[in-house]
């Protein structure tokens, strides 16, 4: 009866250890979230799939959406006690995720990194990662707005150098506005209902009030009190930041009233300018590629007193509520994308790491230049707590409501102005 018994025994013990060899063998599945919603959202996949295909043991799920309605998601997530494993955001929306208990600290991750060094990184990427003097981000990229401009278009309007400051930018968009009949504004017959070439863009989406932010900082004006409880906007100087934006539509008619889809406009030859952040220099380097395109850029230029252009990064952060189990290869994620980082610039956003400002391969991007030249006067949204009620994209909150009636609706600034730094106060006073 003893032979029977082993035996069984044997095969008992056998399935146990294929079942336990199979365990072991189950991918640790790693959920990692992103805004990438243009041509950077492609890249940054390739990259999740570089890492898969190296790591056959971890397995990165990366859901992209745009940037606001995954923030109110992120939050959901907590509220449940249930989050990603990886969290990306912008370095201005760090104080209130970790007001809301949302995020941890990553000082005992750097303090064994090899990866995430502080003399490895720019010095003003690094400061963006601390909230209330502890770190919470970890560096990625930077980005400004710039302008992109058609050089055909330029050249057919006799511009031989990007314009540098007010009177130039004014003249130069005169010259590249033309109606049917080739008349620029200011020419006797202009027709403003029938212009078939603008000079620029104009956002009527969460980009206007970041314009209208670089150039309000051109003024010197500030927006909160430095103990962040009211806001202090200085109507004169915002109602002339604003001025000079809604006069592009409807003084100018440099500009589209209305417009939507910006990049498209761009190509296709209906504005000669795009004011952009560098995530698009895929599309401008896929366009280039298949029809010829001819694309260049400048800075954002300077038309008040001093340099200023609105900015803002990536970072990546560890939910509290992601599972502590999967931490470590979390970690392991976040450092192979931080070494790994030079394969990121193919999304058209620029290096905060020495080493791939200095590499050969950097060296050899086109379109770059424009964007890290104006990197030292990049101006980031304030990092406060309540961001996200003040600032929010898909929401009416104050700044959006106030550039959308601004720009769309060609309301009086002023009232506008007074509106929102009133509605902001309010925000800021409540507990």
């Amino acid at each position: 009866m003893r032979k029977p018994i082993l035996a069984i025994l044997i095969v008992v013990l056998s399935v146990l250890l294929s079942v336990g060899v199979g365990l072991a063998q189950e991918p640790v599945t790693l959920e990692f979230w992103g805004g990438w919603t243009g041509p950077d959202g492609t890249i940054m996949q390739e990259l999740v799939d570089e890492y898969n295909a190296a790591n056959p043991g971890v397995q990165v799920n990366l859901s992209v959406q745009q940037w606001s309605p995954l923030f109110d998601q992120f939050i959901a997530a907590g509220s449940a006690q249930q989050a990603p494993d990886i969290m990306s955001m912008h370095p201005q929306e760090i104080a209130q995720f970790v007001e809301l208990g949302l995020i941890e600290p990553v000082t005992e991750l750097v303090a064994t990194s090899e990866v995430y060094t502080e003399d490895a990184y720019l010095p003003k990427a690094w400061e963006l990662q601390f909230y209330n003097d502890t770190m919470y981000g970890l560096p990625f990229d930077l980005g400004v707005h710039g302008v992109y401009y058609n050089v055909d278009l330029f050249e057919a309007a006799g511009i031989e150098e990007f314009p540098t400051n007010q009177e130039e930018m004014l003249e130069a968009m005169r010259l590249l506005t033309l109606d049917a009949d080739g008349n620029h504004p200011g020419d006797e017959g202009f027709d403003p209902e029938n212009i078939v070439q603008y000079a620029i863009n104009m956002h009527t989406n969460h980009h206007a009030f970041y314009q209208w932010y670089a150039l309000y900082n051109q003024l010197g004006g500030e927006l909160l009190s430095e103990d962040g409880t009211q806001c202090v906007m200085d109507t004169d100087k915002a109602t002339q930041a604003w001025q000079w934006l809604q006069d592009l539509v409807y003084v100018h008619y440099a500009a589209p009233q209305g417009q939507t889809d910006y990049a498209r406009d761009f190509l296709t030859g209906r504005t000669a300018m795009l004011v952009d952040g560098p995530w698009q220099i895929p599309a401008m380097e896929a366009a280039a590629e298949e029809s010829g395109f001819n694309w260049a850029t400048a800075g954002y230029p300077t038309i008040f007193d001093e340099p200023a252009t609105w900015g803002s990064g990536h970072t990546f952060t560890l939910p509290v509520y992601g599972d502590p189990d999967k931490r470590e290869a979390a970690v392991d994620f976040i450092e192979w994308l931080g070494s790994n980082s030079l394969g990121w610039l193919a999304s058209g956003q620029l290096p905060v790491r020495h080493d791939v400002i200095e590499s050969e391969g950097y060296g050899e991007l086109v379109g770059r230049d424009a964007f890290v030249e104006t990197l030292q006067y990049q101006e980031l949204l304030p990092n406060i707590p309540k961001f996200n009620e003040i600032f929010a994209a898909n929401a009416p909150s104050p700044m959006n409501v106030m550039g959308q009636r601004i720009i769309l609706e060609n309301a009086d600034i002023r009232t506008e102005v007074e509106a929102a730094c009133s509605a902001i106060t309010g925000i800021l006073s409540i507990p």
